[in-house]
């Protein structure tokens, strides 16, 4: 049975232990980094000394070890994916030095001029390429070296610059590292133990509330509210009353009834209040929809929308539909416009776009289609990006956000996702599909993810010997159909094309470049396209 880790939130009357239990545990974590930096293992008279020094139980260190641990390995594994992209933006910013160099040596024809500022740009390529090779490097140590700065680096080095920072003196700068640092700290749930938790302890009231009860360590002692003494041990503790949790009310009771693990995270917020945050892992049955026999919804993620178009059982684009009022196109486009937005922002349109598809395939009885994105691709980009707008705006885009997000809320519902290969998916949409059904090319791309999910034909379109491209410039040219050699994947074909397309867009770029010396425009002699004709399809 699938299974995800769910986490709800609610608000917390202020309460001095908090502060403290987090500067405590923070300067535990911190002390145990050092010590561990200096080839120190955990046991034995380190574990030892540290109970002595603080004050804290086994079990608290315990805790406290293991997540510092998980940080460190999480660091890792960024760093390793960091590497994998930085891999991926260094070859494309060589391949792009490479082919200026190659204009640059190219002698000019008559009446042609080279781009303007062709030299400077090389220049400036060079540069980035120096910086992302010191940002490989420095990502290399990371993997096997990982480090943490507590309280951020940002804020660490605003020190060195504390009026551009906005900080008065060096004072005021201590006293919000400081509280940087111990802004929180974690408690690691246990299963078959009361509220599933050895040190923070949550009870179901019948009004709809919760009563928590938060153990202290013996350090702090003095700002406990009760004392009790079970099997000889003096348990000291603070009390937080009927809390109340916006989502979540019935999963929390449930978790405490069968006697879950409970895992609980303090957050100081803004004002001084703070959060908690209680996380639980729920189970949910296998998704209801595993078949395509009432169709398939593809999913097309874009920059700054997703496109949806539904299919039927044999793979062709439905129109209408029943069991939808209101609803009745089922191609459909929902906006996403994540540039200039905060990260709050952009990831709360995420999971409400995620939310809404999730609950039209759950009405439809469909399972879902999308790619399996390779984030480190696409963020690759922006070194080739042509202009600084779609540079943004790809840049401000969430991908794995997105994924990630339609992944639950599918397990959450119930509804099966298929994740496949996009290889050639926006150009099967565009080429075959967007003429055919008179759609958008985002939808018709949609609609190639559905048919991938249902392992139907990919096949180029028969027409002839040529194939008619409609261009994102509104021009139409006919490709040379490449030819198929037995054997060999349908894929191959389509990649054919492809790069017969790319030379196409190489082509109207260095058109548009050239100029005559009567100063039209050379982008008709460059291609041969003949009439340009605006794309007026729906979408």
């Amino acid at each position: 049975m699938p299974a995800i880790v769910r986490t709800f939130t609610t608000r917390i009357e202020s309460h001095p232990a908090l502060a403290a239990r987090a500067e405590l545990e923070s300067r535990v974590e911190r002390k145990l980094y050092a010590a561990l930096r200096s080839k120190r293992e955990f046991r034995g008279d380190l574990a030892t000394s540290f109970y002595q020094q603080f004050g804290i139980s086994a079990k608290a260190l315990d805790g406290i070890h293991r997540q510092l641990q998980a940080k460190l390995k999480s660091i890792s594994e960024l760093a390793k994916a960091h590497v994998a992209e930085l891999g991926i933006m260094i070859e494309t910013k060589r391949k792009r030095i490479a082919t200026s160099q190659k204009t640059l040596r190219r002698p000019t024809g008559r009446g042609e001029v080279r781009p303007p500022g062709l030299r400077r740009s090389l220049h400036q390529q060079k540069r980035r390429l120096a910086v992302l090779e010191s940002r490989y490097a420095a990502a290399r140590m990371s993997v096997d070296n990982p480090r943490i700065c507590f309280g951020t680096r940002k804020l660490f080095n605003a020190q060195h610059r504390l009026e551009e920072a906005g900080f008065a003196d060096r004072a005021d700068w201590l006293r919000q590292w400081q509280t940087v640092r111990s802004a929180q700290f974690f408690i690691e749930g246990a299963a078959r133990l009361p509220s599933g938790n050895p040190f923070a302890r949550l009870t179901a009231k019948e009004d709809g509330t919760f009563d928590l009860e938060l153990r202290l360590p013996d350090t702090l002692g003095y700002l406990a509210q009760t004392e009790a003494v079970p099997s000889g041990h003096v348990v000291r503790s603070t009390h937080f009353a009927r809390l109340r949790f916006a989502h979540g009310d019935a999963e929390i009771r449930q978790a405490l009834t069968t006697m879950k693990p409970l895992s609980y995270r303090f957050l100081r917020g803004e004002g001084g209040s703070w959060f908690v945050s209680v996380m639980l892992q729920q189970e949910f049955t296998d998704p209801s929809v595993r078949d395509f026999s009432n169709g398939c919804l593809g999913v097309d993620l874009n920059v700054d929308h997703v496109a949806l178009t539904l299919t039927d059982a044999t793979g062709n684009p439905l129109t209408t539909v029943k069991d939808a009022p209101g609803n009745p196109v089922m191609t459909r486009r929902i906006d996403l416009p994540t540039f200039g937005k905060t990260r709050p922002q952009r990831l709360d349109m995420i999971r409400k776009a995620a939310a809404e598809i999730a609950a039209l395939a759950m009405q439809l009885g469909v399972p879902v289609a999308a790619e399996r994105l390779d984030f480190k691709r696409k963020r690759a980009e922006l070194e080739t990006a042509v202009g600084r707008k779609r540079a943004r705006m790809l840049s401000s885009f969430a991908y794995s956000s997105f994924v990630e997000a339609l992944s639950r809320v599918c397990i959450r519902k119930s509804v099966r996702l298929v994740l496949v290969n996009p290889a050639y998916t926006s150009l099967i949409g565009r080429v075959k599909f967007a003429p055919r059904y008179g759609s958008s090319v985002h939808a018709a791309a949609a609609l190639a993810i559905a048919r991938r999910a249902m392992a139907l034909s990919e096949r180029l379109p028969a027409s002839g010997e040529g194939i008619p491209v409609l261009l994102a410039s509104g021009d139409r040219v006919t490709l040379p159909r490449p030819a198929r050699i037995a054997g060999r994947h349908v894929w191959s074909s389509w990649s054919q094309l492809s790069r017969g397309l790319s030379a196409v867009h190489a082509g109207h770029r260095g058109a548009r470049r050239r100029v005559r010396s009567d100063g039209a425009s050379n982008l008709a002699v460059a291609t041969g396209t003949g009439s340009r004709r605006p794309f007026s399809g729906p979408g």
